[in-house]
């Protein structure tokens, strides 16, 4: 049994619309009324959890990162968090518009601003600090292998859309 998930649980991003590799990405999430946690999360009164619009923003930021240097680092980890505000709730069937910025690179650290919105409205806004590196295992494990070739289908599905405009008007 492989120990790389073939897609994360709770993927908080479901696609890119935009990307500039090295300087910015957007993306978007619509929140489904049928998701797990919605059962627990305040029952009457359903809304996406603010950790979980804040992973959408490190979710965005990290596919940012690895479109920068084409896959060739399997982890990026956040770091640190700062400046995190929180401005509005996210309801079954609302989309959060999120959009990334690269700030500063420094080695293998990226420092981005990243925000969400909701028809005009911020909901969630942080700076984050990511960081790139591989998973120490041994190379015979092949373990950065396998993250890298998920990683790789996973960024495939989030942009076909975007992908399939491109070549609509080419």
């Amino acid at each position: 049994m492989s120990s790389v998930p073939p897609e994360m649980k709770y993927r908080q991003i479901d696609k890119i619309t935009a990307i500039e590799p090295g300087k910015r990405l957007t993306a978007e999430r619509t929140l489904r009324a049928d998701e797990e946690y919605l059962k627990d999360h305040f029952p009457r009164f359903p809304v996406m959890p603010g950790v979980m619009m804040l992973e959408a923003l490190h979710q965005a930021a990290v596919w940012l990162i690895r479109a920068d240097d084409d896959f060739k680092t399997p982890l990026v980890l956040l770091r640190e968090t700062r400046s995190v505000k929180f401005g509005d709730f996210l309801a079954p069937g609302e989309t959060l518009q999120i959009a990334v910025d690269v700030v500063k690179q420094d080695g293998n650290r990226t420092t981005v601003k990243a925000s969400a919105t909701k028809q005009g409205r911020v909901t969630v806004s942080a700076r984050l600090i990511l960081e790139r590196c591989f998973t120490g295992d041994p190379e015979h494990f092949g373990t950065d292998t396998k993250v890298l070739e998920s990683t790789r289908k996973q960024f495939i599905e989030l942009t076909k859309q975007l992908t399939e405009q491109v070549v609509l008007s080419d």
